[in-house]
């Protein structure tokens, strides 16, 4: 069975001729957009996806590319070689989406180039209904590269889109998108900056934002800079299950490019400077990071030669002598599972091969023809 994909109600007219452009290339887009849902239809004649009534349990949602679609697809941790189909995703050739799960993991955020043409995507914000199968594009024109991050409730995203400052420079505009259709709001503008990264919220239901420019890599908070966290450019940031901490990677070009793990208190008054982020006491270099649903120390992923008996260290590293290395993706609901990018190199700048897996305490499961991971559903 086959819908057309829906474009979510607004209350209000959005003010921005950027937005309005990216409407207008919306209207000329070449690539028709038409999801299949799959699955049965209940009781009440509603779509339903294998999602819908699948087993109790742990579920990582997963997809793949399939010529100009993205397959979206349910790995549950008890039945891994048995994935379930939930939708297909129409894109433009060459740009597969990104995702993220919500927290009650019933939606998926899409970042998809879902119009426009090769040589120009225009990326749109979509969200997956994981047990209906339903398609909503709630925004047009948004920053292609980037992954949508959910609000404690699941009932908003925030995502990022070029703009300009009142001056009329280029900056990048964050805004809080609701599910609904009711609207979005602007969270932040800043102009003058390499990238503004919405990592996630604090206790206090504040966003928390790393901006990269010319002194390095800034936290802000609530609009709010709490202070530069490195002279560096940074990645892989990651909160801490209850918003205190931000643990990330530096990409240190001190002695050529070295990736460094460190981690940062963002509970800290408003007050702009230097902050101090904690090193990672294990040597080598880290990538990757993820926390355990309980807290404690962040996970980071290690170079072969350290991850194995390093404090820090992923621990799927740990479980087997397999060769190469995992770089941590995130932990399941229960912290049972840990989803890895597992490479097959002996070092960072050889990585050689890669592949999606699952590790546990009992082994490591192949996610066979899977390439992404889109964050953990529970039934």
């Amino acid at each position: 069975m086959a819908v057309s994909l829906r474009t979510a109600p607004r209350k209000g007219q959005i003010q921005n001729g950027l937005i309005i452009a990216a409407v207008a290339a919306a209207a000329a887009a070449i690539l028709p957009i038409a999801i299949a849902i799959i699955g049965g239809v209940g009781p009440a004649g509603q779509a339903r996806t294998a999602f819908a009534g699948a087993p109790a349990g742990d579920y990582a949602v997963v997809s793949r590319t399939d010529g100009g679609e993205d397959v979206i697809s349910v790995v549950a941790v008890a039945d891994p070689a048995s994935p379930r189909e939930v939708a297909r995703v129409p894109h433009v050739p060459g740009y597969a989406a990104n995702g993220s799960v919500s927290p009650d993991g019933r939606q998926v955020a899409l970042v998809v180039a879902d119009q426009g043409t090769q040589s120009n995507p225009v990326a749109s914000l979509l969200v997956l209904d994981l047990e209906s199968g339903a398609l909503t594009r709630l925004s047009a024109g948004v920053d292609r590269l980037r992954t949508a991050v959910w609000t404690a409730d699941s009932k908003a995203v925030v995502i990022t889109r070029a703009a300009v400052t009142a001056e009329g420079r280029p900056a990048v505009q964050v805004v809080e998108i609701a599910t609904d259709g009711s609207g979005e709001r602007e969270l932040l503008r800043v102009g003058n900056v390499l990238g503004v990264y919405p990592v996630g919220f604090d206790p206090q239901g504040r966003l928390v934002s790393v901006v990269i420019d010319s002194r390095g890599s800034a936290l802000v908070r609530d609009g709010q800079e709490l202070g530069v966290i490195s002279s560096q450019i940074t990645r892989d940031w990651r909160l801490s299950p209850d918003g205190t901490q931000l643990a990330f990677v530096e990409s240190d070009t001190a002695g050529g490019l070295q990736y460094r793990g460190r981690v940062v208190a963002v509970d800290v008054p408003e007050a702009a400077g230097e902050m101090a982020a904690q090193a990672l006491s294990a040597g080598g270099q880290q990538l990757g990071v993820a926390w355990q649903p309980s807290g404690g120390a962040p996970t980071f992923g290690m170079e072969p030669a350290h991850g194995a008996a390093s404090a820090g260290g992923v621990s799927a590293q740990a479980l087997e002598a397999s060769p190469g290395f995992d770089v941590p993706i995130a932990y399941s609901p229960g912290g049972d599972s840990l989803a890895v990018t597992h490479w097959t190199g002996l070092s960072f700048a050889d990585a050689g091969r890669s592949s999606l897996e699952l590790v546990s305490a009992s082994g490591r499961t192949d996610l066979m023809g899977f390439a992404r991971f889109l964050g953990w559903a529970r039934r």
